[in-house]
């Protein structure tokens, strides 16, 4: 079953620096394995994002890997960076494409998309954990002037969700922050929006995916606060026309300090990665807090700002799934290694407190 929302693709489907020594765990500041996992309750939604390095790239993905640990990490959402080609909704026993001569079509070309083998195997990794529900934006997005080219150079976004939990929420704003998605003025990837309501129907909300440009140069530390303020600038025309005011921005931000934090954060917003203290990179020669969740508390008191932010540590994570004879890339940790099979960022949990009764 196949649902237009924003001209994102909602379909339903059937169906973790060397060490110093050998054998010794990397440790990075703010980084650590979670406790046990308490039983779900009906009190809470737990969202997790991640950037999978070049999603869709590497042959060598350990993609049941990654998607057994999104599951016992109990993330009810899965919001994904650096997806670098789509799926093919073909292979996909639920989508509406399955079984057709021919891929979707994108609504702004009538240039045909075959969809990656490689990406493919993680959207079924994902279905065969329980992940079977997603939101796909409808097309890629690049500072370049081209898409739909399959590559690095681009990115597409999904979010996976529990049916169990939540549904996606076609009355509230979302798609694209702008339509201009190749080379855009004020973003190099065009941040999606994807609006949520919890089954109870007491929380909706809208979790604004971004990746803003990476570098420690001043003029990458101005680029990526423009972006956030034209997020923010987003953020105020949609409240404009809607009632929503629970707008979470998430993803990796490539903050490089605590100071380009302060900065960089718009007016009204703090983000959950207090000071950027966490470190979010699985790169621990050079541990960096690229990874943040930003709320209102104002308008989004269901998502507490304090203590509410968890690294998973994905080289503790992935260790006890590594089958192949040779070494494994985190015992001693080799970077370049490690994210191929992996990634180079590790993922993030947040905690979204469900009300008694939505507030807007």
């Amino acid at each position: 079953m196949k649902f237009s929302l924003g001209g994102a693709f909602i379909v339903t489907l059937l169906v973790l620096s060397a060490c110093s020594r050998p054998g010794q765990t990397p440790s990075q500041e703010g980084v650590g394995t979670p406790p046990p996992l308490p039983p779900h309750t009906l009190s809470e939604l737990k969202i997790c994002s991640f950037n999978i390095q070049f999603l869709g790239n590497s042959s060598l993905r350990d993609n049941e890997a990654l998607a057994r640990m999104l599951k016992q990490a109990d993330c009810d959402a899965v919001v994904v960076q650096e997806l670098v080609a789509p799926p093919d909704l073909r292979l996909l026993k639920g989508s509406p494409h399955f079984g057709a001569a021919e891929p979707p079509r994108f609504p702004d070309s009538n240039k045909l998309m075959n969809g990656s083998e490689k990406s493919t195997k993680f959207f079924l990794a994902m279905e065969a954990e329980g992940y079977a529900d997603f939101v796909l934006s409808e097309e890629d997005t690049g500072p370049g002037a081209v898409l739909h080219i399959n590559s690095s150079a681009t990115e597409w976004w999904v979010t996976f969700y529990r049916r169990d939990r939540m549904t996606p929420a076609a009355d509230l704003p979302q798609g694209y922050l702008s339509s201009q998605r190749a080379g855009n003025a004020k973003f190099d990837r065009v941040p999606y929006a994807t609006a949520f309501r919890s089954l109870d129907q007491n929380f909706d909300f809208v979790l604004i995916s971004t990746h803003l440009r990476p570098g420690a140069r001043r003029e990458d530390a101005l680029r990526r606060k423009q972006e956030l303020e034209g997020i923010a600038e987003w953020i105020d025309e949609a409240s404009k026309s809607s009632p929503e005011r629970d707008f979470i921005i998430l993803g990796d931000m490539n903050i490089e300090s605590g100071p380009e934090l302060a900065q960089a954060t718009p007016a009204g917003f703090v983000s959950l990665n207090t000071e950027s203290r966490f470190m979010t990179n699985t790169n621990v020669a050079g541990p960096k807090p690229y990874d943040h969740v930003m709320v209102n508390p104002r308008f989004t008191p269901e998502v507490p700002v304090v203590g509410n932010f968890t690294v998973l540590n994905l080289i503790e994570l992935m260790r006890p799934f590594w089958k192949l004879p040779t070494a494994f890339p985190g015992e001693p940790y080799i970077h370049n290694i490690f994210r191929m099979y992996y990634s180079d960022h590790h993922p993030v949990r947040f905690v979204a407190q469900l009300p008694v009764r939505d507030d807007d």
